[in-house]
């Protein structure tokens, strides 16, 4: 029988742990090859970081890569030599250096890579390389690679993560200038001033506060200026509390008013009790997916109009530890947050001056350099992708209703552009935000991989009588400490 082939265009979580899911899954050989671009293998760009200040965003005992054992990072976070007299009582609640959740990935990846591999006469590599082109021809699929190699493929899985922030646009700014910042996660670190000039960062959320920690801890000491038009910072994890259900599964499809008549009430009660009403996120999170499934376009177009920003800023919190540091640097005048809108920018010499229109009047800051700190890029229509156009080009994927990724079915095969479900094509995590809505953090993506590992394993192996079937263990998702 010949050994079928597998290409995974993106090397970050998703990627990975559907590889891992593959190996572990599959009763028939295969031949995995993960393509991408950066040289480090299952990291990505969230726990490709070395800042050991880069703290991940929810505790440990809700980041197991593996739908299947829960308690499974934890567990391996329990064997590093820095965590060994810690309980496990208080490790599971911890909330621990990103970039060692990327030794996780890369440990799990390389062990399964070795011995399950043997085992089972599987391949798993990993290619330092650029997809740009994919083709399907006599029911396979030719990828095709940045250095000139090819790879032929029986089935594909696009996993290829966050895009970086779209060019910001602002009258008087050059996006080829020395001075602007246009990816705050690859090497932009090497593109600043001096650390005595002030700095101008545009976008208020996690990627601001990511380069916030990398200024703090290279000894930043010029003033750091952070501008959104909502001004508001990510809110701190807290202690949680007993709090009944929101919805239940009797209730049947919601509308957007009627969600957030639910919201508005249970919102004022909690207020009412002093008790943090943040929490109402998470009681809706195991079923947020199904709500935006069930919303018209006109409702997720109403609700990314009016009730998006708020929304991330209370469902995407960070460590206490780190909210800490923010306030610190607040009170202290190091840092400033701004409400107002960016209106010009001029260049001159060593600087930057941006006026800007902020809720307190006009008013003009003068910056060593400008970083674009607005989040990923989301539509790819179009897109800066050669791989993507090439995509769309030959009808083989088509953009969602929100632009927010593109169409897929419930077992993650790529629609193409007659809404035809693709035999060869699947894809994962980002390219799902439009789909699914909620698609970036662990607890969704490892269930993702490990869903789409089943089927591709499943339609390779339908001539094969014994198969191997692990039963994946759905847990709470709770994004507070108890």
């Amino acid at each position: 029988m010949r050994t079928k082939s597998i290409a995974i265009v993106g090397g970050g979580f998703s990627g990975a742990i559907t590889a891992v899911n593959l190996a572990r899954l599959s009763s028939v050989p295969l031949h995995i090859a993960i393509i991408d671009k950066h040289r480090v293998p299952c990291r990505g760009i969230a726990y490709g970081t070395r800042n050991s200040s880069h703290l991940l965003n929810v505790v440990a005992r809700n980041m197991s890569a593996l739908a299947d054992q829960p308690n499974h990072f934890v567990e391996w976070l329990a064997g590093r030599s820095e965590f060994l007299d810690e309980p496990m009582a208080s490790l599971r609640e911890r909330f621990a250096p990103r970039r060692i959740y990327g030794d996780y990935l890369q440990n799990l990846f390389q062990w399964h890579a070795r011995m399950l591999a043997d085992d089972k006469k599987m391949r798993l590599d990993f290619m330092h390389d650029e997809v740009r082109d994919i083709a399907i021809e006599d029911q396979q699929a030719r990828v095709s690679l940045g250095g000139g190699g090819v790879f032929m493929a029986d089935k594909v899985v696009l996993a290829v993560g966050n895009q970086v922030p779209a060019h910001f646009r602002l009258a008087g700014l050059d996006a080829r200038s020395t001075r602007y910042i246009g990816d705050p996660w690859l090497g932009w670190e090497a593109k600043l001033p001096s650390k005595e000039q002030d700095l101008l960062i545009i976008g208020t959320g996690l990627t601001m506060v990511d380069a916030f920690l990398s200024l703090k801890d290279i000894g930043w000491r010029g003033k750091i200026f952070a501008v959104s038009r909502n001004g508001l910072l990510p809110l701190s994890h807290f202690k949680g509390f007993e709090q009944p259900d929101l919805i239940n599964d009797d209730m049947g499809p919601l509308s957007l008013r009627k969600i957030y008549s639910i919201f508005k009430k249970q919102y004022r009660a909690l207020k009412a009790r002093h008790l943090n009403p943040a929490i109402l996120v998470d009681k809706l999170r195991p079923f947020t997916q199904r709500i935006w499934q069930n919303f018209s376009l006109f409702e997720k177009r109403q609700f990314n109009r009016h009730f998006r920003t708020r929304w991330n800023v209370v469902r995407h919190r960070i460590a206490p530890e780190i909210h800490e540091q923010l306030r610190a640097a607040i009170e202290d005048g190091r840092l400033e947050v701004i409400k107002g809108r960016l209106c010009e920018c001029q260049e001159s010499g060593d600087k930057m001056s941006i006026s800007l229109k902020s809720n307190r009047g006009p008013r003009v800051i003068e910056a060593g350099a400008v970083i674009n700190c607005t989040g990923p890029q989301e539509n790819y229509l179009p897109s800066e992708s050669s791989l993507f156009n090439s995509l769309f080009a030959r009808r083989l994927i088509q953009p969602d209703d929100m632009n927010m990724g593109i169409k897929v079915a419930p077992n993650f095969s790529v629609l193409d552009s007659e809404n035809k479900n693709s035999e060869i094509l699947f894809a994962i995590g980002s390219l799902l935000k439009g789909t699914l809505w909620e698609t970036t953090a662990v607890p969704e993506l490892r269930s993702q991989a490990f869903r789409l590992a089943e089927t591709l394993a499943r339609q390779l192996a339908d001539d094969v009588a014994e198969k191997t079937t692990i039963s994946e263990v759905v847990e709470d998702v709770l994004e507070y400490s108890i």
